[in-house]
């Protein structure tokens, strides 16, 4: 017969398995950004532009054009740490099991495993959607927020942001010229962003792309009988990503994949907040890299007889136990440390299809 502690660190143990099998909230953003774990607490990238110069011929039995190549430049990242947590003793059965000093049976485990999972899951949610709205941030302004610390400025260049005015904005419908527009942002993916990509998804929110379809040139195009330039389809869903497929359209010698984008979140008000904006339209190259790293957490380590330590395990989340005699409280605390980081920070073109003028 096992003890009460023996059972509880299996209990713990086993909840830890069944949280790590749970689905995350929809981040259609994180397809573009996908998880990495790293082994110490920040990660560096290096960032080499080597440009798209032409070799200039010699004559023979002269000296060759000597190349020179600038040296990398190195960025280094520290992850802000998000750590939450819920007191397990507010689960459904644990009065009438630990709570009375009582090994759970598979019927009472059982609704414990339940309880606390769903907990964590909410917990587990609430990062995954910090991390998202890093996502986001970066796509629309190249600069991640944080209440506690430093904001992280990815240095976009000035031109990766167009705002319309006047009659090229969308809602002007007769005026305006959305494909070309979308061309223009393509031109800059390709010179500025060196991308060599001839496919362009371009993210558009929910007013963006009705002002798109409702335009008179897009509905030109769409009218070509010979030659199909425009390929607006029947919304395709992605339950997973929350992204939904709207059809192609030609800017260009770029084919460009239309989507739409109109996932919320809750802020700290309650008030509830699109991660796009409903006016802005982001293009994305094929080729754009990007990655969410999580640096590594902090854990205890070893066990009560040989002896426990303090260090560092490579994780994306990190799940431990407390009994604090003080609070009389039993927490379960979820700790993570993601930073979405965009490798090829030229390949992002923000464009706001309105403005007040």
């Amino acid at each position: 017969m096992i003890g009460l502690n023996q059972h509880r660190k299996g209990f713990t143990q086993q909840l830890v398995a069944t949280f790590s099998d749970r689905v995350g909230v929809k981040s259609g953003f994180g397809a573009f950004f996908p998880d990495k774990t790293t082994r110490t607490k920040g990660f560096s990238i290096e960032v080499e532009r080597l440009g798209k110069k032409v070799a200039v011929d010699v004559q023979r039995c002269t000296d060759p054009i000597r190349n020179k190549f600038s040296k990398s430049t190195e960025k280094i990242f520290i992850p802000p740490m998000y750590s939450l947590s819920f007191d397990f003793t507010s689960c459904e059965s644990y009065d009438v099991t630990f709570g009375m000093g009582t090994v759970p049976n598979e019927i009472t485990g059982t609704s414990l495993l339940q309880s606390a999972d769903a907990k964590l899951t909410h917990l587990k949610d609430q990062i995954e959607r910090a991390k998202e709205l890093q996502r986001a941030q970066i796509l629309q302004t190249g600069i991640v927020v944080l209440k506690n610390g430093d904001n992280i400025d990815f240095k976009r260049k000035a031109e990766s942001f167009e705002t319309l005015t006047g009659a090229a904005r969308w809602t002007v419908s007769a005026d305006c010229d959305p494909v070309k527009d979308l061309q223009d942002g393509c031109e800059f993916l390709r010179n500025t962003g060196r991308s060599g990509a001839s496919t362009v998804n371009a993210i558009m929110g929910s007013t963006a792309f009705n002002n798109f379809k409702l335009s008179a040139k897009v509905k030109a195009e769409a009218d070509i009988r010979n030659i199909n330039r425009t390929d607006i389809q029947m919304p395709q869903m992605d339950n997973v990503s929350g992204l939904v497929f709207q059809g192609q359209v030609g800017a260009g010698d770029f084919i460009v994949n239309l989507w739409t984008y109109n996932e919320t979140y809750e802020d700290a008000e309650g008030n509830e907040v699109r991660y796009l904006d409903a006016n802005k339209v982001i293009l994305l190259p094929s080729d754009f890299q990007g990655f969410t790293g999580h640096g590594a957490l902090p854990a205890v380590l070893g066990n009560v007889h040989d002896g426990q330590y303090v260090g560092n395990v490579e994780a994306t989340y990190e799940v431990h136990d407390v009994i604090d005699p003080k609070k009389m409280s039993w927490e379960y605390i979820l700790n993570s440390a993601p930073l979405a980081v965009p490798l090829s920070v030229d390949r992002i073109y923000t464009l706001t299809t309105t403005s007040a003028s």
